[in-house]
């Protein structure tokens, strides 16, 4: 279970620091709660039930140096993710932002930089809607992935987009 002073990611909030255990009374019942703050953000609180399956489902440790070069390294540059049905396509986008999916988003990334460098050869402009997940998706990785790296926010996505050029 998670320990307070403990770093986690926290679904589509990224990266936060257990401050704090807490138990409130909320009708007639003791409930304990993890505060946790947002790196991004610091001064805001998200308190997270300990009990509650489905709130601790987003909640997950920081991947270790390791287990995060693996994971880029089992994306695979030769696949096809590419949805063409823009509805689709941005539906599954929500979808892998907001479930905390590293593996989903580090895939996310690696085909929107592809079809952006395809359209680019093309001559023709990639999609703002694209751009717009494009940076979401690397924000939230971007902010645990430079913390287990230690390496600047722009270090990072450097580094992410020199495995996927190759």
């Amino acid at each position: 279970m998670y320990q307070v002073g403990q770093k986690v990611v926290y679904g589509i909030h990224g990266v936060c620091d257990i401050l704090d255990i807490e138990v409130k009374n909320i009708d007639r019942q003791k409930i304990a709660y993890f505060v946790l703050e947002p790196l991004e953000q610091p001064g805001a609180r998200y308190y997270i039930p300990k009990d509650n399956p489905a709130a601790l489902s987003k909640l997950s440790p920081l991947l270790s140096r390791q287990e995060l070069e693996a994971l880029i390294a089992d994306c695979d540059p030769s696949g096809n993710s590419w949805i063409a049905d823009e509805n689709q396509r941005k539906q599954r986008y929500r979808e892998l932002i907001g479930s905390g999916d590293r593996r989903g988003l580090v895939v996310m990334v690696h085909t929107l930089h592809m079809h952006k460098k395809k359209q680019a050869e093309l001559g023709r402009k990639f999609h703002l809607c694209d751009e717009n997940f494009l940076r979401d998706a690397e924000k939230l990785l971007c902010a645990e992935f430079s913390l287990v790296l230690n390496l600047s926010r722009e270090e990072t996505a450097a580094y992410l987009r020199q495995h996927f050029q190759q």
